[in-house]
């Protein structure tokens, strides 16, 4: 079955300080992302996609997985994959996204455990391993070619992937979009 047919998604986006651009002039209020994120993922739901991937970085993919459980209760043939990049991955969150976590991942349908060990490059591996399985990436990247947004947003491009970046509303569809 090709990716088209599976009809999977995946989301990549920044973490919170950044996600809310804490400090400028361009600051976003969370309110208005998970309503994005939500109108997105019950139009993808629409299209026939019920498998959505979330990394489960505080910020945007936790947002995101939220979405997703939220909608799944009015749509019991959603599923939630939390795609872990390491067991000890919440350590560093504040003790609010530590909880949250911890509730997102009781709710999920499916937990990926890729490594039992955090190690240099394991984030990059978990994001390689959704967009493998992803036939479209929901991305929130404001465009900074540095970091692990634009690395998966490049990686989902370079594997002919869809990527939607709701940061600017817009489809990146190929290499001279990045």
């Amino acid at each position: 079955m090709d990716m088209e047919e599976r009809k999977v998604a995946a989301f990549t986006g920044h973490r919170k300080k950044r996600l809310l651009c804490e400090g400028t002039d361009r600051q976003v209020p969370v309110s208005r992302i998970r309503e994005e994120v939500a109108d997105l993922v019950m139009y993808l739901y629409g299209q026939g996609y019920r498998e959505f991937y979330s990394g489960m970085a505080e910020g945007f993919d936790m947002i995101a997985a939220e979405a997703v459980l939220q909608l799944r209760e009015h749509h019991k043939d959603m599923a939630l994959v939390a795609a872990i990049p390491f067991r000890g991955q919440p350590a560093w969150f504040d003790p609010q996204d530590q909880l949250l976590y911890r509730e997102l991942l009781g709710e999920a349908d499916r937990v990926v455990m890729l490594s039992e060990k955090y190690y240099r490059g394991c984030y990059l591996r978990r994001d390689e391993y959704m967009v493998s399985r992803a036939s479209i990436v929901v991305a929130y990247w404001d465009n900074v070619r540095e970091g692990g947004t634009y690395y998966t947003v490049r990686k989902a491009v370079e594997r002919g992937r869809r990527v939607i970046n709701l940061y600017t509303g817009e489809e990146i569809t190929g290499a001279t979009d990045l």
